[in-house]
Order: structure tokens, then C-alpha cells, then sequence
């Protein structure tokens, strides 16, 4: 039997997003779902977190962009969830377009992570060496992969990692880290997703 779970909210928010033109229910139903303001609802642009608060995040951009001059290979290593496909779609597409009339090659890599694990792992480096890559871009995952990125960096591959989830101990020995969740990242938004990370 199907059965409705009441939730709490702020009477006087219900009445500040009514007053802005919602209607009651829904009104409701956003202020039991932690909006406050009109401001919440907006999903232009402007409203973001400026990118450059994200630690680390120009020198993702400058590795990047020397690299497309450079004409390098790069490749994205992303995990195979909704989250690693998405910012798998971000990067390429956006990569794609700051490389258009250059010879760099922008390329993607999901491994199965059944057969080699998940993150950047050894094996997955040795699979996306296969591709002769120079960099490579982790997506929604690598702030784990130590023995990953040492193996890359035995091979010569420069290593970028965007990613979202909690670091362990100690952290990849790569080129360029990004993620919110790193020590000394004064990113507002801890709960960004690897989608977000890589926009």
C-alpha cells in the first residue's frame, strides 16, 4: 500500500516562495526540500561558484592547454557510472572544442572496473598506454590511485585527476589534482559531483 511521509518545513520560507509567484503545494514541497529563496530555483550561469575557487583548478587548465598546443594525446579514464559518463561527455566535448584546428587527440577510456578494478589501477594504466597517451584525465575517480599514477608517471604519462570523491592518507603523486574534498581546497561546495569538477 502506497503511503505519504509528511516532511517538515519553515512555514514562513513556504510563504516567501509563495509569495514569489509558486504555488502553495509546491512552495511547500521545495521548502521541505531545503530552498529558502527564490535565488535557489535559478539555473543560469551567474550563480555558480567561481571555478577559480576550486584548488589547483589553473593549473589543470594551463597543463591542458599546453598540452593541446603541444599537440599532445590525451585520454580520459572515467568511471563507468552516470556521474564518470557525464563528466566523460563534459571533458571530451569541451577538450574537443578548445583543440578544434590543432592536431592534439582528445580520446576516452571506460574500463570494466569487474575486470580492472576501479580508479586509475595499475592495469588501467597499462591498457590506456596501449593508446600512446601523454596525459591522461581521470574523471570522477583517481584521488585513490596511488600505484595508478606511480605506474603512469614509470611510463611517462603525465596524470590529471578530477574527481569528487574523499582522498585516502596519502594522495597520487600526479601531475594536477582537482577535487573539492582535497586538503587545503576552500571550494564552498564539498558535495560537488565529478560532472561538476570536470565543467
Amino acid at each position: 500500500m502506497t503511503s505519504f511521509v509528511r516532511r517538515d518545513f519553515d512555514p514562513a520560507v513556504a510563504r516567501r516562495l509563495a509569495a514569489g509567484g509558486l504555488p502553495g503545494p509546491l512552495a511547500r514541497a521545495l521548502a521541505a526540500r531545503g530552498v529558502t529563496c527564490e535565488a535557489d530555483l535559478r539555473l543560469s550561469l551567474e550563480g555558480l561558484t567561481p571555478p577559480a575557487a576550486l584548488a589547483h583548478v589553473d593549473e589543470a587548465a594551463t597543463l591542458l592547454a599546453d598540452a593541446i598546443e603541444a599537440d599532445a594525446r590525451l585520454l580520459i579514464v572515467a568511471d563507468y557510472d552516470c556521474d564518470g559518463a557525464t563528466a566523460c561527455a563534459v571533458g571530451l566535448r569541451g577538450l574537443r572544442m578548445l583543440a578544434a584546428g590543432t592536431q592534439a587527440v582528445i580520446d576516452y577510456l571506460v574500463p570494466n572496473r569487474f575486470e580492472y578494478g576501479y580508479g586509475l589501477t595499475p592495469e588501467i594504466v597499462e591498457l590506456a598506454a596501449q593508446r600512446s597517451p601523454d596525459v591522461l584525465i581521470t574523471v570522477d575517480n583517481g584521488i585513490a590511485s596511488v600505484e595508478g599514477v606511480a605506474r603512469a608517471n614509470d611510463l611517462g604519462i603525465e596524470v590529471l585527476i578530477t574527481d569528487h570523491h574523499l582522498p585516502g592518507a596519502v594522495l597520487p603523486a600526479a601531475a594536477c589534482i582537482v577535487n573539492p574534498n582535497q586538503p587545503g581546497c576552500g571550494f564552498p561546495s564539498k558535495h560537488l559531483a565529478g560532472v561538476g569538477v570536470m565543467f
